[in-house]
């Protein structure tokens, strides 16, 4: 059995993309056996009057303040301390000089390395805009987070191999690459899901958090050339967290009508809406891997995304999806058109898809980690695993 700390930087959603990946973790190391504690931004104590100061300059040393003294006041040492994106880069940099110590891991949810590269690719067309503080300040500070914390760590854990490869180049060695696992109420729902030729080609679907990274500026764009081929297509967007009258503004008024907005979206509302329409777009700029674009596999739709995530790694173009290149509203346009034109494309798309998502499961997402958290203990086997001893060191984490 092993005693696991996971700490994750988002707030506490079941399913929130990066959060759903430590509950996944919780509740699948918890069934075989291991015990599990998990935090997450809420488990932080932040003072109200500088949180925002704190989540875009100080995260990193708060949350390790928040982590050091579990380990000391736990009665039985844990063997892994688990955190995401350099969140407990200070904490590792301090046990790095201990004897004994939990194993280190850092989990990088995708590098922001190439979230800022697509973000301010966007500034520079004019598709979005930053300020002076973040484009000098708190924007790099993230970057440095991701390298201290792959730099303290003993293993990193990416979920695609662009950050895999950036951080091999880097000349971090103890690198792990584990893709992430469909829910698995929606994979059992896409046994049941509709067939291409049982659904209206014109229905498209959007579902995500609506960041220029997701490729919003080439959505809106792409519809518009869309419609002007088919007048009757429609589009729904799910789970922005945004009002109907927010991402309306990002459409031509004319469009307007054939939008429908839904806020937040459960996962029984999201197998229903995966079941109602035909073709998905997932046009990120950047992705960690793309939860909602594997989803949309398991429910038997036909997918449109770019190379990045799970489009860059595991698909192949017109056999599982129409991958396109990122950035570009001409491309996307005309793969959906291509798409809603050749029924036989979207069938074949959809039921090769659906398999390669049965083979992506939490369950074997989980067994991954289990194997690999495994191993690196057994490789530090000649060292007993304890808590560093209390000590007035844990000051020095600023």
């Amino acid at each position: 059995m092993m005693r696991v700390l996971l700490v994750s930087h988002s707030p506490n959603d079941p399913n929130g993309g990066a959060s759903r990946v430590y509950h996944i973790l919780t509740d699948g190391l918890a069934a075989r056996g291991h015990e599990v504690q998990c935090l997450h931004l809420e488990d932080i104590a932040i003072p109200r009057a500088i949180r925002k100061l704190v989540h875009r300059c100080f995260l990193p040393s708060f949350m390790s303040r928040t982590a050091a003294p579990l380990l000391q006041q736990s009665r039985v040492p844990f063997d892994v301390l688990f955190s995401s994106n350099g969140m407990l880069s200070p904490l590792y940099k301090h046990l790095q000089t201990e004897r004994v110590r939990p194993l280190l891991v850092n989990h990088a949810h995708g590098l922001t390395y190439f979230d800022k590269q697509a973000l301010m690719s966007e500034v520079e067309r004019g598709h979005a805009n930053v300020s002076a503080i973040f484009r000098y300040c708190t924007g790099p500070l993230p970057l440095r987070w991701d390298t201290d914390g792959a730099r303290y760590c003993d293993l990193s854990i990416v979920q695609n191999r662009r950050d895999e490869d950036l951080l091999l180049e880097k000349g971090f060695r103890h690198v792990e690459r584990i893709p992430l696992g469909a829910h698995p109420e929606i994979l059992a729902a896409g046994a049941n899901a509709p067939k291409q030729a049982d659904r209206d080609p014109l229905s498209l679907l959007w579902l995500g958090s609506w960041t220029e990274r997701k490729g919003t500026y080439y959505l809106s764009s792409a519809f518009e050339r869309i419609c002007e081929r088919f007048p009757e297509a429609r589009l729904t967007i799910g789970g922005t967290g945004m009002t109907p009258q927010e991402i309306a503004a990002h459409f031509n008024e004319t469009l307007r009508e054939k939008i429908r907005v839904l806020p937040r979206v459960t996962v029984k509302e999201q197998i229903t809406k995966m079941k109602e329409n035909a073709i998905f777009l997932f046009p990120s700029l950047s992705e960690g891997f793309g939860f909602a674009a594997l989803e949309a596999l398991a429910m038997r739709m036909a997918l449109v995304t770019t190379q990045t995530g799970l489009g860059g790694d595991l698909l192949v173009d017109r056999q599982h999806a129409r991958i396109i290149p990122p950035a570009s509203a001409l491309h996307l346009a005309d793969a959906v058109i291509e798409l809603i034109e050749r029924p036989e494309l979207r069938e074949q798309l959809a039921e090769h898809a659906r398999r390669l998502a049965q083979t992506l499961t939490t369950e074997r997402m989980v067994s991954a980690y289990e194997r690999i958290l495994k191993d690196a203990l057994e490789l530090r086997a000649g060292n007993a695993l304890a808590v560093p001893p209390k000590r007035p060191g844990w000051k020095s984490l600023d």
